[in-house]
Order: C-alpha cells, then sequence, then structure tokens
C-alpha cells in the first residue's frame, strides 16, 4: 500500500468500497426473498472478496497486490462462511446469552431480524467468528500483524451485525420499504467491517 495517502483517506476508500459491497449483498439477499433463509449468502463471498480485496490495496501498488488481497477475500469470507455454519448452533445459542446480559437486552428482538425472519443480530457471534477469520486471510496474505487483523476484523463484523438491523429497520419502517431495510443493513455491515479492516491494515501492514 503506498502509505502517502493519509489515514482518514485510506479509511473513507474503504469503507466505501465495502459499503458498496454491501449494498450488492443486501440486493442479492432481497431479490432471492422468499427463498433466502440466512444472510449468509455465497454470492457475499464472490461480492465482498472481490470488492473488499480491491478496495484494501487502494491506491494500486501492483496487479499482483491486487490478486493477493482479492483472493484473501474470496479465501476468508467462503472459509470463514464455511467454518460459521459448522459451528452456528453453539454460536448463535452463547450469542443470544449474552445478548441477554447487555445493553442491547431492551431493544426488541425484531429489529435485530428482517423481514422474513431473517436473523443479523442474533448470529453475531457468528459474524465474530466468520470476520476473525477473515482478518486471518487478510493478515497472511497481506502482511500484516496477525492478532491486530483478527480481532478488528472480528469486531467490526460483529458491531456491524447488531448495528445494521437496528438502523435498517428504523429507516426501512421510515419509508415502509423492506427493500431500504436490506440495503441499509448490509451497507452498515460492510462499511463497519471496511472501517475496522482498513484501520488494521493500515497500521500494522510490515
Amino acid at each position: 500500500m503506498n502509505t502517502k495517502i493519509s489515514f482518514k483517506k485510506y479509511l473513507l476508500i474503504c469503507i466505501s468500497g465495502f459499503g458498496l459491497g454491501g449494498f450488492l449483498w443486501g440486493l442479492v439477499l432481497y431479490n432471492a426473498l422468499p427463498r433466502a433463509q440466512f444472510p449468509f449468502h455465497f454470492m457475499a463471498i464472490l461480492i465482498m472478496g472481490l470488492i473488499g480485496g480491491i478496495f484494501l490495496v487502494l491506491p494500486l501498488n501492483s496487479i499482483r497486490e491486487y490478486s493477493k488481497s482479492v483472493l484473501a477475500g474470496f479465501l476468508g469470507w467462503g472459509v470463514g462462511f464455511i467454518g460459521g455454519a459448522v459451528v452456528s448452533y453453539p454460536l448463535f445459542i452463547s450469542g443470544i446469552i449474552l445478548l441477554s446480559i447487555s445493553p442491547f437486552y431492551f431493544i426488541d428482538v425484531n429489529f435485530l431480524r428482517l423481514e422474513p425472519d431473517i436473523s443479523i443480530g442474533d448470529f453475531w457471534l457468528i459474524f465474530l467468528f466468520i470476520g476473525a477469520i477473515i482478518g486471518l486471510f487478510y493478515s497472511l496474505f497481506l502482511k500484516t500483524k496477525i492478532w491486530a487483523l483478527i480481532w478488528r476484523s472480528g469486531v467490526g463484523l460483529a458491531l456491524g451485525s447488531i448495528m445494521g438491523p437496528i438502523i435498517g429497520n428504523l429507516i426501512g419502517n421510515l419509508f415502509n420499504s423492506l427493500l431500504i431495510s436490506y440495503l441499509i443493513t448490509f451497507i452498515i455491515i460492510g462499511s463497519i467491517s471496511g472501517l475496522f479492516l482498513s484501520w488494521g491494515i493500515y497500521k500494522y501492514r510490515r
């Protein structure tokens, strides 16, 4: 990465890129209704892996850097989704219990989900797990400090999974539009994920 670019500008570039990825993720899920039952759609792997990978290495150093970042994205999101599915039940139950004793306890559980009953915020611990795996792959391929990126990536995706549906439902209900709820939800998930990932990459790339 060209470190001549400012930290704030780099964050803005990555937030915009991942936000665009989130927009497309939400659009794919919305168009898959009523068949869609979970947020972990296979197209999200392609969308977030490609767009996220490109924006994380802007401004471009070389085609090799693009290739490494995109490959890291595909592998991170792919392995993360598969791994999350394997451990989904214990993480889902644990996440619900932890939510019940957190400040989010007072939030209507329906605001953590998207119609027709697609859990998002309920899966925050699964998103944390997926985000950690994504961070691991980016750290290995882009040569950053591993733990610095793992925890930031995990926390960013988990936080986005909680804040996304809350804000998405509020704005969607305001305009009486389920499409807006989906788009805003996943734009926020993508943007917060991009913020935390780019923070770690900019500060801790070797």
